[in-house]
């Protein structure tokens, strides 16, 4: 079958014939050339004419030939979906429009330094052919007219004149140490006799430098401080410490304000790029989202088994759990012997009233293995001599000093004592989750090879790490699982490359074998991380990046440099949180840049790169996870009260810097039935309104310093584990206790409607005063199908006719329900008419929410509330099994519109 012939576009006829003859290429057709035009409009405008197939070639002498016209028709498709391809790549977009959609700014800008590096040249030669005029940001570097390059031009010149001045007074003390100038201008300096006996005095004290002297730890069990920053950094941490990776964040994200640290460290905020639906996808859909936790506060134990017990039992480790975390089986006994870790609350007495500190990650270390040659008498030195273990204490930094005071004084009355450490400074973390973590963290952590090059046994914790490249989940291991090991230096290995991830069926199967036998049960080793020798030692080996790099360059193209035995052996603790999902990883502190660097730059299987985030990014994981967030979410406690102080301050202040015109006035708020005002300080979760006047009408006076303004708090946390038993028990005496006094309890809010709960948004139970209003508002609770059908027979559907039907009944069937009138159901009131129900009264105000925003895991709006006991429960112990006491009305701070909501313990 001979070839078609294909029709190629041809010019216009509109083409000028002056732009024809200038230009050396042809105008693309319908378009006239135009010599004003900028040479990237002319080149880059893609051809409007498609190639065709002319009919004499697809029917040639007049005879209809299926397969030529198929094959004509074919051609004229391809060529259209190449000039939609071709009309997408070259259409007009500048520079700042090709910026990926996480990057973008809501409005464009000329100064190219705003779009990427890969960018600028393009932006500046746009710029430069369209006449644009370049615009230089006042507040870049550089010495500008704006008052920022002002400042950086002053501060240039003070650092010229310190340098000199410098200069001068280092001549000076060379005079004074006996050095003779030669000649009245020369700079030449030779020394006299005596300053020759003193170097060399000084060159053969160096040439045998001593070792460095191994830190005394301090049994004093004081506040450890932070370690000394290099001297062009010291004058920013006189009053905050920085993270490992500070100058990584401070470039890519916001920071806290350099006056207004947090918990004395300056902690990134958020990415400074838009993160909160990015962040959603990469934690749950595919990627992978890291966060530098080393601001986590870690406290080290160490005694004999049997006072370390004691110490933790006196700070309330495991009175919320549900299993027994100190019998001899179970997962308490793996706990203890060092195979997992655990997660709960710490709690302390007062009085009679016990109250949550905050919640920890405790760790034991593994047991030594003994040797199978000691002899009986070095058995009975080591029976009379107690073994002693050592345990690690993670707690937030908001509660540090609370837990660390409790735990030195417990620690003074335990026989044998115990020793306490602050290892605030010396062990950093990464937390990293989403379902590319566990293939990110394989490339990042390299086993150190054996000494003497032999392969690790089957189940060693290095072999069974390099399995879980294909794990997306850590939550499918199992339950708090610890993997120890030592890792070389990931620079040697950078930049990472992209693993290959094996989905077959041999790794499968090996994964759950694995999974289900957990050899590390067995034959786990004491981690190196928990010996402070090993810690130093994987510090003050790093090697600098400059000779990272000659090693690096003396290597093969594409190997990597040979491991020596002098390179650092950094230990690392890994903890897979099945409650979380979350992969945590402890090191020493000045390994932390290393590592993080390499994370951030791993390229996933999946596409990308794995995502950071800040302290905003932590709050979203956790509440669309339905986890409350520690400490904010937590105003019962110590640590939550001073939060929530805190942020009523930032609240205030940007609600008092905006005009009248454009805030809110919270004294003209209409609440419905006449009544104005908002309930409380609309900026705040205004407990003490609520409390103050109920305890003055049910309790009498509160005792001196019960209520004060900041501190004590008014109020004390309520664990949920206790709340749950209180709810669901049967005894009477036992809800009493908790409601003749002032506790709270953490609640899931889930509006049924439209809307989305925010931040101090007011929390009301149904009307307990007006049973009118109470069934308003219980008419708007959604019924069941199977209440509806015996309601209502008439609305059930007709039944439906099967496939197999002859086709005239099917026919019918459809012409009967597209007759079939409607059905007039009634509707319920809608949020803002006349009928729908207003809000409750103060009396019915039961809490506050303290997260809230629209849940993009759920699809709908939800939040985390704090309610009280004694309101939820109601005034008469009779009222408790009702099932309507977990609806609830959510109303907005500054709004008088309230909607239907249901609340869970959490």
């Amino acid at each position: 079958m001979p070839d078609l012939q294909v029709q190629k576009p041809k010019a216009s006829s509109n083409t000028l014939h002056s732009a024809s003859s200038t230009n050396k290429r042809k105008s693309p057709s319908g378009f006239p050339v135009s010599t004003n035009l900028p040479k990237r409009l002319r080149t880059t405008i893609p051809s409007k004419q498609l190639a065709t197939v002319p009919t004499s070639s697809t029917f040639p002498g007049n005879e209809v030939s299926v397969a030529r016209f198929v094959r004509a028709r074919e051609i004229e498709i391809r060529a259209l979906e190449d000039g939609m391809r071709r009309a997408k790549k070259f259409q007009m977009r500048r520079a700042f429009q090709d910026v990926p959609r996480d990057m973008r700014r809501r409005t464009a800008s000329h100064n190219p330094r705003r779009v990427p590096g890969r960018l600028r040249s393009r932006a500046v030669r746009e710029m430069r052919e369209d006449q644009t005029p370049l615009k230089r940001g006042e507040s870049g570097s550089g010495t500008g007219k704006g008052s920022k390059g002002r400042l950086r031009a002053e501060g240039v010149s003070r650092v010229k004149k310190k340098r000199v001045n410098r200069r001068n007074h280092g001549e000076e003390e060379q005079q004074h140490l006996g050095t003779v100038p030669i000649g009245h201008k020369a700079k030449v300096m030779v020394p006299t006799n005596q300053a020759l006996q003193d170097a060399s005095s000084k060159k053969n004290t160096l040439a045998n430098p001593l070792h460095a002297r191994t830190p005394k730890i301090n049994r004093s069990a004081a506040l450890k401080n932070p370690p000394t920053p290099l001297a062009r950094f010291r004058k920013r941490q006189i009053h905050k410490t920085w993270l490992p990776t500070h100058m990584f964040h401070t470039k890519r994200a916001h920071m806290t304000a350099p006056l207004e640290p947090l918990w004395r460290f300056a902690i990134p905020l958020t990415p400074t790029a838009k993160s909160y639906r990015p962040t959603h996808r990469a934690n749950t859909l595919r990627g992978s989202v890291a966060w530098d936790m080393s601001y986590m506060a870690t406290i080290g134990l160490e005694g004999p088994e049997v006072s370390l017990v004691g110490l933790l039992k006196a700070l309330g480790v495991g009175i919320d759990y549900e299993e027994d975390m100190w019998g001899n089986t179970g997962i308490g006994k793996k706990w203890r012997d060092g195979s997992r870790f655990w997660e709960g609350w710490t709690f302390e007495k007062h009085g009679c009233r016990i109250e949550g500190i905050a919640p920890v990650t405790i760790i034991w270390s593994a047991k030594e293995r003994g040797g199978a040659d000691t002899t009986d008498q070095q058995q009975v030195f080591s029976t009379k001599k107690r073994e002693k273990r050592r345990v690690f204490i993670r707690v937030h930094p908001a509660g540090f000093l609370q837990l660390w005071g409790g735990v030195v004084r417990f620690a003074k009355v335990q026989k044998p004592a115990v020793t306490v450490e602050d290892l605030r400074f010396e062990i950093g973390s990464i937390e990293i989750s989403g379902p590319g973590a566990t293939e990110t963290l394989c490339s990042a952590l390299w086993p150190t090879p054996c000494p003497k090059g032999e392969a690790f046994p089957a189940d060693s914790p290095q072999t069974v790490w390099k399995d879980f490249s294909i794990l997306t989940n850590p939550s499918s291991l199992p339950t708090n699982t610890l993997l120890a090991f030592t890792v070389s230096d990931p620079r040697l290995h950078y930049p990472p490359q992209t693993m290959s991830v094996l989905h077959d069926t041999a790794s499968r199967s090996r994964l759950a074998q694995t999974l289900a036998n957990w050899p590390l049960d067995m034959n786990q080793s004491p981690p190196a991380i928990f010996n402070r020798n090993a810690r130093l030692a994987a510090s003050r080996t790093l090697p600098s990046q400059k000779s990272i790099n000659r090693r690096k360059g003396s290597a093969m193209p594409g190997e990597y440099p040979e491991p020596r035995p002098t390179d650092p052996q950094i230990p690392i603790l890994l903890c897979a949180s099945r409650q979380r999902g979350v992969w945590t990883v402890l090191l020493p502190w000045k390994c932390v840049l290393p590592i993080w660097r390499t994370i951030m730059y791993y390229p996933l299987s999946s596409g990308g790169n794995p995502r950071f985030g800040g302290l905003k990014e932590t709050r979203q994981v956790s509440f669309e996870s339905s986890r409350p967030w520690f400490p904010g979410d937590y105003p019962g406690t110590s640590a939550g009260w001073a939060w929530e102080i805190q942020e009523r301050a930032v609240r205030e202040k940007e609600w008092a810097k905006r005009p009248k015109g454009k805030r809110i006035e919270w004294g003209s708020v209409d609440l419905g039935d006449g009544r104005k005002g908002e309930v409380g300080r609309g900026w705040a979760c205004d407990w003490e309104e609520i409390l103050t006047k109920e305890s003055l009408a049910k309790h009498g006076p509160p005792p001196p310093g019960e209520l004060g303004e900041i501190e004590p708090r008014p109020f004390h946390h309520l664990h949920s584990s206790t709340i749950s038993d209180i709810l669901f028990s049967r005894s009477c005496n036992d809800r009493k206790v908790f409601t003749h006094s002032p506790y709270l309890f953490t609640a899931k809010i889930t509006l049924l409607t439209r809307g989305v709960p925010t931040t101090c948004a007011r929390v009301y139970r149904l009307p307990t005063t007006n049973a009118e209003l109470r069934a308003q508002w219980l008419s708007l609770i959604p019924q069941s199908r199977s209440l509806s059908k015996s309601k209502n027979s008439a609305s059930e559907p007709s039944p439906r006719v099967s496939k197999d039907a002859p086709p005239h009944l099917q026919r019918r069937a459809l012409a009967a329900n597209l007759l079939k009138p409607a059905q007039h159901e009634k509707t319920s009131p809608q949020p803002g008419g006349k009928n729908y129900p207003v809000v409750p009264g103060k009396d019915d105000l039961v809490g506050f929410v303290t997260s809230g925003n629209f849940n993009l895991g759920e699809g709908k709006g939800t939040g985390v509330a704090n309610l009280f006991v004694r309101k939820v429960l109601g005034e008469d112990v009779e009222n408790y099994v009702e099932k309507e006491r977990f609806w609830c009305i959510v109303r907005e701070a500054g709004q008088g519109l309230g909607r239907l909501a249901k609340w869970e313990v959490v």
